[in-house]
């Protein structure tokens, strides 16, 4: 098992469940690992996180941390499929992606990623306003509960959690004490990763 990463962007996402579920795996890490052909072999953009499974290729953090967690049931870090539990993850998954997550990205690329003459600082504000709202929701959900579903640390934690960190490394949580309180019950888990901000000058 082998991940291509780079701290702490989204790569910590697979990086966290390798952890939990306990699984050997070799790191290649850092910059570098933009450049290299192997990467290009696994994720046609060359962009991280990816993995290699048994000389099996895969890419992007969603299809990498269930694909893992799926594959040790044991584990109990994911519900089986067909099961309520299973479903909600998946909106949970979808939810980040769309209304969280896509906004974050879409304002780092603004300002580290794309040249300056590319760059669209009027959008800054609009995907605030936009993550805020997602964030919002996850700080309701999280009014009477301690993790997202069942009640219990799951896949469905360390993947939108991620989200929800970044959104409190960039002041979006100022009003949002259960979603400040999640966020440091996931930084208490011994194995959490989410530790420093997200670098958006670097794909992930």
């Amino acid at each position: 098992m082998t991940l291509y990463e780079l701290q702490p962007t989204r790569s910590a996402r697979a990086r966290w469940t390798l952890l939990e579920l306990g699984v050997p795996f070799e790191s290649i890490a850092g910059r570098e690992v933009f450049e290299m052909p192997e990467l290009a072999q696994i994720h046609p953009l060359s962009k991280l996180p990816a993995l290699r499974d048994g000389g099996r290729p895969l890419f992007e953090s969603a299809a990498i941390c269930n694909w893992l967690a799926d594959s040790h049931p044991e584990a109990g870090l994911l519900a089986p499929s067909g099961t309520w539990a299973r479903a909600l993850h998946d909106q949970w998954v979808a939810f980040t992606l769309s209304e969280i997550e896509a906004f974050l990205w879409h304002t780092a690329r603004n300002m580290f990623i794309l040249p300056e003459d590319e760059r669209l600082p009027a959008v800054f504000p609009q995907n605030e306003a936009a993550a805020k709202r997602g964030l919002a929701v996850l700080d309701a959900h999280l009014k009477d509960r301690d993790w997202l579903v069942d009640d219990r640390f799951s896949l469905t934690d360390i993947f939108t959690g991620y989200a929800a960190c970044w959104g409190v490394w960039q002041g979006m949580a100022e009003d949002l004490p259960h979603l400040t309180a999640y966020v440091e019950r996931l930084q208490a888990r011994p194995l959490c990763p989410y530790h420093q901000d997200v670098p958006a000058a670097v794909p992930a």
